[in-house]
Order: C-alpha cells, then structure tokens, then sequence
C-alpha cells in the first residue's frame, strides 16, 4: 500500500474515532453492575456476520472481543488498518456498538502473523490500530506500555467484577517457551493479589485447559507458563472463569479443577473432519457459528452464573448454572 495512502487512512481513521472513543469510554464509566456479559472470537470481518442481531437482542452490559476480531494477518500492516475499518462499516456491528460497551484482545490474526509473537516487526504499531479499533482513549496508559494487557473492574464491594485481559502476543517466544513475559507476569500477580474482586473473569486469545492438538495453538504447549498461571489463581483461592476463544467451536469444560468458556467462531468453524474427535474430547460442543452469554447472579458475596452458548438461530445451547463452592465451580 501507498505510504502515503496509508498516511491519508491512518489521518481519517483517528478523526473519526475520536468522537467514539470518547462515547465507548462515557459507556464503560456508566456502569454500575454487571448482570449479562457476552464475548466472541474469530470474527472474518470480509464474511457475513450472521450474530450481531441477536446479540442486539440481548442487550448484554458489556461485550469482550476474545480475540480474532479481524483476519488481517501476513497482508501487511496497512491492510490491518483497512480490516479494522471494514468491520467498523458493517451494519449491524455499527448498531450493536452504539448501544453496548466494548472492550477487548486480540490473538494472531488480528495482531498481524499467523500465530505470530514478539518478533513480528510491526507489533507497536498494530497496537495502536487494535485499541483505536477497540476505541481505547488517546490518553490512556494502554497505549503506553508494551503489549495490550489491562484489567476492568465493575460494581460494588462484595459483587464486584474484574474482567483480566491477557495478551498472549506480544511477548510470546515459541522457542524459550514464553507467553506473558516478565512485565506483564509482574503486573497480572499484583491484579490477582491485590484484588478486591469477588469474580474474576479471565480473557486469553488462546485456550488455557485445552490439550495440545495437532495444527492449533493453546497454553498446553508452554506448561511451564501454564503452571505458573493456574498456581497464580489457585492460590488466591478467589472465584475465576477463563473465557478464551481461537479453536473454531465452543464448549464449557472443566479440568484439573478449573473451569474454561471456550466460545469461538463467529463467522466460520472448524473442519467437519476434527469434529467427531472434539466430541470425544469436549461434550457437548458447538460448532455452529457462536458467542458466548453469561448472566451474574449473587447469593451474598457468591457469584452465581448461567452459561450459554448462543447461536444464529437465536437459541442457548450447551446451557450449565454454576457456583462457587470450595474453590471451585460446581453445577447446579
């Protein structure tokens, strides 16, 4: 792309955000509890987008991008600027936004390179275009540090949310093994330890419980860093839920006393071929296009939430009511 094209696009794009980020920002500051959230990933921003209608329909507090939300990658950075600014013309997307309040991740597709990481050579400037997409305001500290990680905290003392967005990007070295990296491993201790949340939601691109399977990504293929996660969590022995995204379909699983809302593909899914194996793996899987919806409810300072798998066709499937007891979620 033309430099100074590409100069041009990136002038009208930050005019045109302006407004809206301040809008998103009004938004997010407005509210008070959090009683319905819903979140997505892998969004082909060149497809039909068949979810935001019934996303619209259910009026959640406030929607997270898992990840995805654009697949721009290996075409350049200039062709990043210009998905994002696709996806910002699509209808129904427009709608949804002006209502609902968005924050967000991103994964390898919208970072810039196919399971890329911290060599990919355009990743601050990718950053900049991500939470401009993402409507972070110019000022905010986020667009002054290294990487896209953050944390959000809703509502009041005793039900209070915090909603932990990991970037497993920026900093991640296939070959030492590294996801988070030392700044953001320093940063996500002191989230945890200092905080006053009674709910924790925890956002990661890639999968947390999944296990390590042929032509996919997940933490399971960096134990140590996944060790290092879940001890982190365990030991607070606060409630946590991993919403994740990147496989292609989605489940809500439980492993080695964890929990994790896989919520994935909202524009195209996995293979037919895999599908019979992550049945096997994963009961009740979804491989329709979906997001994920969960509603908060309390019991005093015990968070109770009904999960749910939303399709197209505007139904709930894969529906579980789980709460917090013994250090972790059981059914209801």
């Amino acid at each position: 792309m033309n430099k100074i094209f590409l100069l041009i696009i990136i002038f009208a794009t930050q005019l045109s955000y302006s407004q809206s980020m301040n809008t998103n920002s009004k938004k997010l500051r407005a509210i008070r509890n959090i009683r319905t959230l819903a979140f997505g990933s892998c969004n082909k921003h060149y497809k039909k987008q068949p979810l935001w209608q019934d996303l619209i329909s259910q009026s959640p507090d406030l929607f997270i991008w898992g990840g995805d939300s654009i697949y721009a990658d290996g075409k350049g950075i200039g062709e990043i600027l210009a998905a994002y600014q696709v996806q910002n013309q699509v209808e129904e997307y427009k709608l949804f936004k002006s209502q609902t309040p968005i924050v967000g991740i991103w994964d390898d597709h919208d970072f810039g390179k196919n399971n890329g990481g911290g060599d990919y050579p355009d990743k601050k400037l990718s950053q900049q275009y991500a939470l401009d997409f993402l409507e972070e305001p110019i000022h905010s500290l986020r667009r002054k540090q290294e990487g896209l990680y953050t944390s959000y905290e809703f509502g009041e003392l005793g039900k209070k949310i915090k909603i932990i967005l990991l970037d497993n990007r920026y900093f991640l070295d296939s070959k030492k093994k590294i996801i988070l990296g030392k700044a953001q491993w320093d940063w996500l201790e002191k989230e945890i330890m200092n905080s006053k949340a009674s709910l924790h939601f925890i956002v990661s691109g890639i999968s947390v419980l999944t296990e390590a399977t042929f032509h996919s990504e997940e933490w399971s293929d960096y134990p140590d860093e996944k060790k290092h996660l879940q001890k982190i969590l365990k030991d607070s022995k606060r409630p946590y839920l991993y919403l994740t995204g990147d496989r292609h379909f989605a489940s809500i699983f439980g492993k080695e006393g964890e929990m994790e809302f896989l919520s994935s593909g909202m524009t195209h899914n996995i293979s037919p071929l895999l599908r019979p194996y992550l049945r096997g793996q994963y009961p009740n899987t979804v491989f329709e296009h979906n997001y994920g919806l969960i509603e908060i409810s309390w019991a005093k300072s015990t968070p109770i939430l009904s999960l749910s798998v939303r399709t197209e066709k505007a139904e709930g499937l894969n529906r579980k009511r789980i709460v917090w007891k013994s250090n972790q979620w059981s059914e209801l």
